[in-house]
């Protein structure tokens, strides 16, 4: 329990800290984009408030309060989600579990905690929090924890301070990838960590889709063996691999493009110092030497495709057939 928890996060972490010591408010926004930690981070900031003697690491982890909520068994945390999942709070739910309730002092706690998931929050729920927003009592305290700020009403986020998630460095995003016990490689969680572009719960994700690895395996085929190769044979592997990610072109896209620039890279010097797939630079290696045609002009004009089919998805060119004009240019470039 406490604010070790969270990896990163400092200065978020510090504000926390010197809030739950000397609390100064009553109301919260913890807000970050989907799987940048919210729900962990919210709970910690609750927690903090439960506690009887928190400190810099927030709950202390020991004390009877400290003790219910790591069971999830206190009394003095109200947690106001949906009743089923995708559906919005009602007004009935906000006044059965928050207005109905925030007068009745904390049990075991010095505070009364209410950790609300402002994603599900309409207009008609948000208003009905308001008064008891406006005037609680000095042992309560409201958590809202939001992707987006701008679905909050202003007259509630006027009265909250808000805890904003920066996104993670890569080295944070490998140190979660770790610590939550996935069996990967570190060549894996280094792609895996690029990939999640600061948001490590789209690194969770992946490493958690089997169908990921597979796919970075299928466009290493694609276009290592694309010299030489018959352009049916090219077609009906793309064919394969796009068909299966239609709604999600943009990822077989950047592992395309991330290839191409580990091979420009090495086009340029074999011996340089790092690649995105480290952990396949022997095989890139080879591809170098045997295709000693293919050089950073080849390469460039395959990226530069790459790009024009990603222009052409924006304005809803037809898909297969841009899949298809994509590898047809690059097959040429690697097949003069």
């Amino acid at each position: 329990m406490g604010f070790d928890r969270i990896i990163g996060q400092d200065t978020l972490k510090a504000r926390m800290a010197s809030e739950v010591m000397s609390k100064r408010g009553n109301t919260y926004i913890v807000s970050g984009p989907e799987g940048s930690g919210k729900t962990l981070i919210a709970g910690e900031l609750a927690r903090g408030f439960l506690c009887r003697e928190p400190g810099r690491n927030g709950a202390c982890g020991k004390c009877r309060s400290c003790v219910y909520s790591e069971n999830n068994t206190n009394p003095d945390l109200v947690r106001v989600e949906p009743e089923k999942e995708g559906s919005v709070i009602s007004v009935e739910r906000i006044r059965d579990l928050v207005v109905g309730d925030y007068e009745t002092a904390p049990r075991f706690s010095p505070n009364k905690v209410y950790l609300i998931n402002g994603n599900y929050l309409g207009k008609e729920s948000q208003n009905a929090l308001l008064k008891s927003i406006e005037e609680p009592p000095e042992d309560v305290v409201f958590i809202f924890e939001v992707t987006n700020t701008d679905t909050l009403l202003p007259t509630i986020k006027s009265r909250a301070a808000e805890y904003k998630i920066r996104r993670y460095g890569n080295e944070e995003v490998k140190q979660i990838l770790k610590s939550a016990g996935k069996d990967i490689d570190d060549a894996a969680i280094d792609v895996m960590a690029d990939f999640a572009d600061g948001i490590p719960g789209r690194a969770l994700k992946l490493a958690d889709d089997e169908t990921f690895a597979n796919l970075k395996a299928d466009i290493m085929d694609l276009i290592l063996d694309m010299p030489g190769s018959g352009i049916t044979g090219t077609l009906k592997r793309a064919d394969e691999i796009f068909g299966e990610y239609k709604d999600r072109y943009i990822e077989p896209v950047i592992l395309m493009i991330w290839l191409l620039g580990d091979l420009m890279r090495l086009v340029s010097d074999i011996d340089c110092e790092s690649i995105r797939f480290e952990g396949d630079r022997a095989r890139l290696e080879r591809f170098v030497v045997v295709n000693s045609g293919i050089t950073q002009k080849e390469l460039g004009r395959a990226l530069e495709y790459i790009g024009g089919f990603v222009s052409d998805r924006k304005v809803n060119v037809n898909y297969d057939g841009t899949v298809a004009v994509m590898m047809l240019k690059i097959h040429k470039e690697f097949n003069k």
